[in-house]
């Protein structure tokens, strides 16, 4: 591969593994950059189906393509949210849920290169000599999937997607394929359920490590949450409530924008929480001034 292209995978890669990694959250990732032979054979595949690309029209747009595998369903739109505030999103197709067919949710996302990273396609482009990237735009995808997902999707790619033919007359083959998918979708919103009554069991009982974890459902480090941290939990039962309560997607959304990355801890989290949502005064008296001071 041209070091220009790799350059640029690598930084649209660690920029994405910053900022989830900065909020603790459990994902998967995975980046290609497409060599020559699958660039011609998109390229055939797509003037053998009437749409070719055109060096004045429409170009491809995932030469290089990037899949965030997030553990809950609900991360999705985290990983979203977040990433739409770090690179210029340009074009999206995220499927509407219809009540009744079995169909997958598509999460793509075409995001532009940086001012660099175009500079640096374009020269690249050119000392690869090879006529084929004038098809090519200075764009990557962005795919979202779960990672209960994520197999079929796969399957699906390589065995539907690629080969349509195949399906043409078996019609009740291919709506069996996407009722596995509606399946994987409900033990989707079975397995985001489970962790939230988790949560509220941990609660009753006073387990606060347990609670924040099952809560908040996040890449913790192995520090124990502090003894005064927990007797001021302890002693006034309100504060449980309120982080029960506490909208996830709303608060790590707002901790992304902290810029500052400190560890993904029980303490750091609790002290995120009290100056964010929960306002109480002995908690905001432990909590070290960097976090204190900060506006987010």
């Amino acid at each position: 591969m041209n070091a220009g292209f790799q350059i640029i995978e690598r930084q649209i890669y660690q920029k994405i593994v910053d900022e989830l990694n900065k909020i603790g959250l459990l994902y998967r990732i995975f980046i290609r950059t497409k060599n020559e032979k699958s660039i011609s054979e998109k390229i055939k595949r797509k003037k053998d189906e009437n749409i070719p690309y055109l060096i004045n029209g429409k170009k491809i747009q995932d030469f290089i393509g990037v899949r965030v595998v997030t553990y809950f369903k609900d991360d999705i739109d985290v990983v979203k949210e977040i990433l739409q505030n770090k690179f210029k999103f340009v074009n999206e197709e995220i499927d509407e849920l219809e009540l009744t067919v079995f169909k997958p949710k598509r999460t793509n996302i075409i995001c532009q290169f940086s001012d660099y990273q175009t500079k640096m396609f374009q020269e690249a482009n050119s000392a690869s000599n090879n006529q084929i990237f004038n098809l090519v735009d200075n764009t990557f995808e962005l795919q979202l999937r779960t990672i209960l997902s994520e197999g079929w999707h796969e399957v699906d790619h390589s065995l539907r997607y690629k080969c349509k033919n195949d399906w043409n007359q078996h019609k009740e083959s291919e709506r069996l394929l996407n009722g596995i998918y509606a399946s994987l979708e409900t033990n989707d919103i079975a397995l985001k359920n489970l962790f939230n009554e988790l949560s509220y069991k941990h609660f009753k009982s006073g387990n606060w490590e347990a609670l924040l974890r099952n809560k908040f459902r996040l890449q913790f480090q192995m520090a124990h949450l502090d003894e005064d941290l927990i007797k001021i939990l302890n002693d006034n039962n309100s504060i449980g409530k309120q982080i029960l309560k506490i909208n996830r997607r709303s608060f790590l959304i707002k901790l992304s924008n902290f810029e500052l990355s400190l560890p993904v801890n029980f303490n750091n989290l609790l002290y995120f929480l009290n100056v964010i949502e929960i306002k109480n005064e002995k908690i905001l008296e432990l909590t070290p001034d960097l976090i204190k001071s900060t506006h987010i």
